[in-house]
């Protein structure tokens, strides 16, 4: 690592350049896949779940899914040939996971499932190992694997006008439109991340032009990000958003106010067929609690971040770069820039991102030291008198223009958030929504919930629930779905049999629904759970802070 205690005497290092292939990210499409993601797996065994893709639309607006969902046979994941295969599979997996527990089933008076059967949650948990992510709908899903040219003869074929989505849980212009503003912006950003690794190299010859060409190449990136963010006013209507799409990507996190108190039990795996009515702690452990979609899960933003040194606090914590003269004490007592404390949910947010693009956050991290570089190569006089002409001065400039274009397009983000969410959210839907159900505790009994969740913290907690819901198709083709149906055993309730024999959680009146009219004074959350204003709030103005 150089030696940044005097700027322009840099200290070789042993430093290795990253090279983007290795942690599968495209050197043209950047965290898209180089090539469009396969319309269709390959081997005929799949057929089950492509047949339901087939028509998925349709059988989601005719309350089909949860049926189709239980008949469908539990498929083995090895039969997978390639890594856009187990991408097809995880992103087929999640669209029918979330219609599963979303979808209603066609009884306007039931609530969100909180279980998924083997047919889905074997398959998705294994395919989300291979891909090394989590089994729940994420950017991942929605927006890398789910996209097609239009025409590969256009003259720019990853233009968002030439892009168009595969599947869509609404059916609606609106949600394509949606994914597809991020797509773009991650295909657009591939030039930011080559230059993100020339800042490096440039930094470690200690060569201040080849650092702002650079940054100018970042900031060209970061000019596509904002014009393509302004462009989501043009085809996807808040309304739509909020009332009609938003509910189908949030997770099971948090989300006690939308029937998932607990969150979600994967049947058929983490050995749910150990536990017994006895054992409510452990049932209740085994369900699953996963953030839903969320921007914070694109690796684009954490990378442009991480170049540019913009760091992020714990949500309601002050961070300690509060000004250049700080920041340069630090870096001159110390000799490194240490990381400071994380905001956690970004760096939870890392798990729902593939490995490769995690790993790749993370040696960025390691090595990426721009802003320190910046810092030092001008003094604080210099700073306020230097020449205009100055290569140093020029490189301060590029730099801050990097900065500027970040907290721009934070800027449309709390714009987007604030008009797409807390307003629809505050002036309820122009149609009333039919009736939910209160939650009641369904599987799990009063006393053993507040029993078990004094030791359970808010944390992710495995599990699934056994039972008979995933019926066998062809045995011979698919065996191993008679094998999860063998397990099952008389000491293991449905969730109806245990609600009978329970008594009701106390509920609010107001549950069931993600998307809801709100107080004024309720804190409307996004899909990953958080405060979505506070934070998207503490994120831009941390960024703003990080100019020198």
């Amino acid at each position: 690592m150089p030696n940044y205690f005097q700027p322009g005497s840099l200290k070789r290092s042993s430093y290795v350049p990253l090279n983007l292939e290795d942690y599968d990210i495209s050197p043209t499409n950047g965290f898209l896949p180089s090539e469009q993601p396969v319309r269709r797996l390959s081997d005929p065994y799949y057929e089950p779940w492509e047949q339901i893709m087939d028509r998925f639309n349709q059988y989601l607006l005719a309350h089909h899914i949860r049926r189709l969902v239980r008949k469908m046979p539990v498929l083995d994941t090895s039969k997978l040939t390639s890594q856009a295969e187990y991408q097809r599979a995880f992103m087929v997996l999640s669209f029918m996971a979330h219609a599963f527990v979303w979808g209603r089933n066609g009884a306007a008076s039931e609530p969100a499932s909180e279980f998924l059967p083997a047919s889905i949650s074997v398959p998705w948990v294994a395919t989300a190992e291979y891909l090394q992510l989590n089994p729940v709908v994420c950017c991942a899903a929605v927006c890398h694997w789910n996209w097609q040219i239009l025409d590969p003869n256009a003259e720019d074929p990853m233009d968002i006008d030439n892009l168009g989505t595969m599947y869509t849980f609404s059916g609606s212009m609106d949600e394509s439109w949606f994914y597809l503003v991020t797509t773009a912006m991650e295909a657009k950003s591939a030039r930011g991340l080559n230059a993100i690794l020339d800042a490096i190299i440039g930094v470690e010859n200690d060569n201040i032009l080849r650092v702002t060409r650079a940054l100018n190449e970042i900031a060209h990136s970061l000019r596509d990000c904002n014009r393509l963010l302004e462009r989501m006013y043009e085809r996807c209507d808040p309304y739509v958003f909020y009332w009609k799409i938003r509910e189908f990507l949030a997770g099971w996190e948090n989300m006690a106010e939308a029937g998932l108190p607990y969150g979600v039990l994967y049947e058929g795996v983490d050995d749910t067929d150990t536990f017994s009515l006895d054992n409510w702690q452990s049932l209740i452990r085994r369900f699953r609690k996963y953030a839903g979609g969320s921007a914070a899960q694109t690796p684009l933003l954490q990378a442009f971040d991480i170049a540019l040194g913009i760091k992020h606090y714990p949500t309601g914590e002050k961070g300690l770069q509060s000004s250049v003269d700080d920041a340069r004490r630090r870096l001159q007592q110390r000799g490194v820039a240490e990381p400071p404390t994380a905001n956690s949910y970004l760096v939870r947010m890392r798990d729902y991102m593939p490995g490769g693009h995690r790993r790749f956050l993370e040696d960025l991290a390691s090595i990426c030291r721009i802003r320190e570089y910046v810092l030092l190569s001008c003094s604080d006089s210099f700073l306020q008198v230097g020449s205009e002409h100055d290569p140093r001065v020029i490189m301060r400039q590029s730099y801050n223009q990097c900065v500027d274009l970040m907290k721009s397009f934070r800027d449309k983000h709390i714009m987007i958030v604030t008009r797409y969410i807390l307003a629809q959210a505050k002036n309820g839907p122009s149609v009333s929504a039919p009736s939910v159900a209160p939650v009641s505790s369904h599987i799990i009994p009063r006393f053993a919930h507040d029993q078990a969740m004094a030791h359970t913290t808010t944390s992710s907690h495995h599990g699934g629930r056994l039972g008979g819901d995933s019926l066998p198709a062809d045995p011979t083709m698919y065996p191993q779905t008679n094998a999860h149906a063998a397990k099952q055993t008389t000491d293991i309730p449905t969730a109806h049999a245990a609600h009978s024999r329970s008594p009701p959680a106390q509920s609010n009146p107001k549950s069931g629904r993600l998307a809801r009219k709100v107080d004024d004074e309720s804190v409307v959350r996004g899909t990953g759970g958080t405060d979505a204003i506070q934070f998207l709030k503490q994120v831009r103005n941390e960024t703003a802070h990080t100019r020198i």
